[in-house]
């Protein structure tokens, strides 16, 4: 028994000296590289935060990376591939878009050392990506209009007649309309719609007017913006409408990166406990469970529907029906 506890100890201790070890290849490529490209759908301070923490550990790598939304960054990143012109080292977008790039051969299989300890259904069975942090769509409302007690606490609630023509719909969140779609039906999104939302595109613009008293109720939004506001005196909050409507980020390899070592470096920070760390400063919920994450905490305390990758299957039909009824 004390001969089996001695040995866990030693290898526990022995881990990261034995993780570091095998850095030292991907460092030493990444040196001679010296430069690596990102693509991502993040916003552009939460990019700025990554490479400049990862730019401390590794100064020798010259960063830089190319921001846009989700759908303009697949489009971009597969007319590069058919062109031969592929410039990114990494891409770093939601699930359901690396999805779409993998089935398209887009991506190549890569995993990260930092991935094993990650729970499945973060990760790509075959290899192709891991996620990086989650968020939730949630509801929110404004506490001058809306008692707590009084607002929606289910999404079946959000079709009472009270709340016909004092709804926001961000109609650019696909995950959220999919997977709604998915769990209640074709009959409630029609529903839904009837209910005669302000519908427009982004999630900012809509929370602002949400503070502003434009409209009562907000589904859809995510927590971390949400509490953003509400830090800085909007009167705003959020109610978790089960199960809440969970999407991920994933890091992923492009099929031939210019930069690979530096590529893998950057995916195993990213992943790793520090990586983790910087993620959880920006707002955002990480994966791992050893990060004292906020976010994570809220989102573990309410049962979740994770957006599928099988999404990308549908998306055609899925935006065909936000823009026949949310438009």
């Amino acid at each position: 028994m004390k001969l089996a506890f001695l040995t866990s100890l030693i290898l526990i201790m022995l881990a990261p000296a034995v993780h570091a070890q095998s850095l030292d290849p991907l460092i030493a490529g990444a040196k001679n590289e010296g430069k690596l490209v990102i693509y991502a759908s993040a916003a552009a301070q939460q990019l700025q935060m990554y490479l400049a923490a990862f730019s401390k550990r590794y100064p020798f790598i010259k960063t830089e990376y190319f921001r846009t939304d989700k759908q303009k960054l697949v489009t971009r990143v597969l007319l590069e591939e058919q062109a031969k012109q592929r410039l990114a080292d990494v891409i770093h977008t939601s699930v359901i878009e690396t999805h779409i790039l993998k089935k398209r051969g887009a991506l190549s299989r890569h995993v990260p050392a930092e991935s094993a300890s990650y729970p499945s259904q973060y990760k790509d069975p075959e290899g192709f990506w891991t996620s990086v942090y989650a968020s939730g769509t949630l509801m929110g409302y404004n506490t001058r209009q809306v008692k707590r007690v009084e607002a929606p606490k289910t999404y079946d609630d959000l079709l009472n007649p009270k709340w016909r023509n004092v709804m926001g719909i961000d109609n650019t969140k696909i995950e959220w309309f999919a997977m709604l779609s998915k769990l209640k039906g074709r009959v409630y999104m029609e529903k839904l719609a009837a209910q005669n939302a302000q519908v427009m595109a982004g999630n900012t613009n809509l929370l602002n007017l949400l503070a502003a008293g434009e409209f009562a109720i907000m589904p859809g939004v995510y927590e971390y913006s949400v509490d953003n506001m509400k830090a800085k005196g909007a009167p705003v909050d959020w109610i978790g409408l089960e199960p809440v409507i969970t999407y991920t980020v994933a890091a992923s390899l492009p099929s031939q990166p210019a930069h690979p070592f530096a590529a893998k470096l950057f995916i195993e920070w990213l992943l790793s406990k520090e990586g983790q760390e910087v993620i959880n400063q920006y707002g955002r919920a990480p994966i791992r469970d050893d990060i004292d994450s906020k976010y994570g905490k809220l989102l573990k305390q309410h049962k979740l529907l994770i957006a599928d990758v099988d999404l990308s299957k549908r998306e055609v039909e899925v935006n065909e029906m936000i823009r026949k009824l949310f438009r």
